[in-house]
């Protein structure tokens, strides 16, 4: 039985102790959690000693070994990046979404044509509103999830839409960060909780790659400071050793050095250990040093099916990744769990961990990241 306690408990060992994720998968669960302006906000305080809204939280306990066996049965899971069926380059060559989509287009790609092709009736995406404000929405067609198309590298709610999305009995999709894909996989885990078993209808999840998000009530001060009078066309983080943040308006495409702006980070993302979106069907990054190609990790069947649909309609093309780009991808994985263990440590939390890092999940990793410098 999971440890599964309520509201107050929620409040004081996440939001309290600046673990929160803004993941959204207590929003609009619970009726006393929605987002606000880049926040949780509780509207009133629930008296229940146990709730959803703690045992989904990503950030109130992942026992790994039990996750992973969720997700992938009793596979052996690669400590480096999760498990992997293969892992392509890959880049959209749908014409409807030429100029319109991030990097490579891939994830557009694929929701569109799981859409289309009737994998998924309706798809949990984040769409950057004004003010770089970040929201989930329900996509229920191909021009809807190119609406959503682009990054703001702002922490953003989505779940709040998918446990908005009842009812309707509709097969989803949802495209998440890895916090948010987590979150997923532990309502797989708990489904017994759920009394909808809205989990169920979970057809399809692509997790995205991540290293950061930022939080907007500290990011967006400092961004309207700069571009206060301008449309934001797009965003996007140059891969290294560049680090720089392009901001792309009508009038000129500026950039901003990442130190800049690492102080608006999340404090619950300097903890997290996951890079790749590892409990994904499949996760899609970028591939450094090839422009306009994503990197896409299949994971599951049922990721590996949702690719060969795209494939089939023609929205996709893909490519074998270098070797070298594999080796650099799996050692940048590893630092960023260096680095999530380092400031556990610095935090003094390893003891009182969300993470179970007593688990042979937890042992492995400890022992992988042991001479990692990070």
């Amino acid at each position: 039985m999971p440890l599964n306690k309520g509201q107050s408990t929620l409040i004081q060992r996440v939001q309290n102790r600046d673990l929160c994720t803004f993941c959204g998968a207590c929003a609009s669960l619970c009726p006393y959690f929605r987002s606000w302006e880049g926040r949780l906000v509780k509207l009133d305080t629930c008296d229940l000693e146990t709730g959803r809204c703690f045992l989904n939280c990503p950030r109130t306990g992942l026992d790994l070994d039990a996750l992973y066996g969720a997700v992938f049965g009793g596979k052996h899971v690669p400590v480096e990046m999760g498990p992997c069926l293969e892992v392509v380059m890959a880049r959209g060559t749908d014409p409807r979404f030429k100029g319109q989509v991030q990097t490579g287009g891939a994830v557009t790609a694929l929701l569109s044509s799981a859409l289309e092709g009737g994998a998924i009736q309706a798809a949990v995406l984040t769409a950057r509103g004004e003010d770089l404000l970040p929201q989930g929405r329900i996509a229920r067609s191909a021009g809807e999830v190119l609406d959503c198309a682009g990054s703001s590298y702002v922490a953003g709610p989505a779940l709040e839409a998918f446990n908005a999305a009842n009812g309707s009995g509709e097969t989803l999709g949802v495209v998440g960060l890895p916090c948010q894909i987590q979150a997923l996989a532990k309502m797989r885990l708990n489904r017994e909780f759920d009394p909808d078993k809205k989990i169920d209808r979970l057809g399809l999840t692509v997790g995205l790659f991540c290293t950061w998000a930022l939080d907007y009530q500290s990011f967006s001060g400092f961004f309207r400071s700069r571009f206060s009078d301008r449309k934001i066309l797009g965003l996007d983080i140059s891969p290294p050793p560049q680090r720089l943040l392009s901001v792309t308006t009508p009038q000129s495409r500026e950039e901003i050095p990442l130190d800049e702006i690492r102080e608006f980070i999340r404090p619950g993302c300097k903890v997290c250990l996951d890079m790749t979106s590892e409990l994904a069907d499949i996760s899609v990054g970028t591939v450094e040093g090839r422009p306009g190609w994503n990197t896409l990790a299949v994971r599951t069947e049922r990721g590996r099916a949702g690719l060969e649909m795209a494939q089939s309609r023609g929205a996709l093309e893909t490519r074998p990744l270098p070797p070298e780009s594999l080796a650099h991808l799996k050692e940048a994985s590893l630092l960023k769990k260096s680095r999530g263990l380092a400031a556990l440590r610095e935090r003094a939390e390893t003891k009182d961990c969300y993470l179970d890092l007593d688990s042979k999940m937890g042992r492995a990793i400890i022992e992988a990241v042991e001479g990692v410098e990070a």
